[in-house]
C-alpha cells in the first residue's frame, strides 16, 4: 500500500490539489452569494386584514438596509381600459402640512430593514385613483360601477448598495357580485429588473410623481 502510494505520490497530489481548488470555491460560492443578498434590495407588497376590497396594503423592506420610497403607482385593470396615477401623496384635506407630520402627508421617505408601512385600504386607494383619472368625482361611487378586474400596485424606490430606481410589483384580483372579494394574483412579489422595466420606472417618476 505505501509502496503504491510513493510510486503516484505525483497524481495523488495533483488531484488532491484539484479537491483543495474545488473545495475552496464552493466556499467562494456561498461567500459571493451571501454578499448579493446583503447587496439586493427585497420589497414586498401585500395584503393584510383579510381578503376583501377594505383589505389593507403593506409594504415591508426585507432588504439589508432601509430603502427610499420614491414613487408608488396604483394601476386600475378595469372593462374600459387601464387607468394608473401616483398614490405617493395622500389626498389633501384642509389640514396645512405644516400642522401634521411628514407619514400624514406624504408616502415618500426612507423604511428601514424589517419595516413596513401601511397605504390604507385598497378600496381608499382605488377611489383615490378613480377621483385623479376622472372615473369619480365625489369618491361615492360604488366599486362594483368601475368593473375592475384587478389592481396592480407599484413601488418604485431606491436603495443605497444598487445603483438606479427598483420595481417592485404585485397584481391583487378581485372577484364577487359587487367586487368586494380580493387576493394576490402569485404568490411573490416581482421584482422589475429589465431594461425596459427600468426606462418604464423613469418614466413614472417624471410624469407622476
Amino acid at each position: 500500500m505505501w509502496q503504491w502510494i510513493n510510486d503516484n505520490s505525483g497524481a495523488l497530489s495533483v488531484f488532491t490539489s484539484i479537491g483543495t481548488l474545488l473545495v475552496w470555491l464552493f466556499y467562494a460560492h456561498l461567500l459571493l452569494s451571501g454578499f448579493r443578498r446583503q447587496r439586493k434590495a427585497r420589497v414586498l407588497v401585500n395584503q393584510g386584514w383579510g381578503s376583501q376590497i377594505d383589505s389593507v396594503c403593506l409594504v415591508s423592506n426585507m432588504s439589508q438596509e432601509a430603502i427610499f420610497i420614491q414613487c408608488i403607482v396604483l394601476t386600475l385593470h378595469t372593462a374600459q381600459g387601464n387607468y394608473s396615477s401616483s398614490i405617493t401623496d395622500l389626498e389633501q384635506t384642509d389640514e396645512s402640512p405644516d400642522t401634521g407630520p411628514l407619514s400624514h402627508i406624504t408616502r415618500q421617505g426612507p423604511l428601514v430593514s424589517g419595516s413596513y408601512m401601511n397605504l390604507g385600504t385598497f378600496r381608499s386607494l382605488v377611489r383615490q385613483v378613480a377621483r385623479r383619472c376622472g372615473l369619480s368625482d365625489d369618491g361615492e361611487r360604488p366599486i362594483a360601477m368601475l368593473q375592475l378586474h384587478s389592481v396592480t400596485v407599484t413601488v418604485i424606490s431606491s436603495y443605497g448598495p444598487e445603483h438606479g430606481a427598483i420595481g417592485s410589483q404585485r397584481n391583487f384580483l378581485i372577484r364577487g357580485e359587487d367586487n368586494e372579494l380580493m387576493r394576490p394574483a402569485t404568490t411573490t412579489t416581482e421584482r422589475l429588473k429589465h431594461k425596459h422595466a427600468n426606462r418604464e420606472l423613469e418614466r413614472w417618476i417624471e410624469s407622476l410623481v
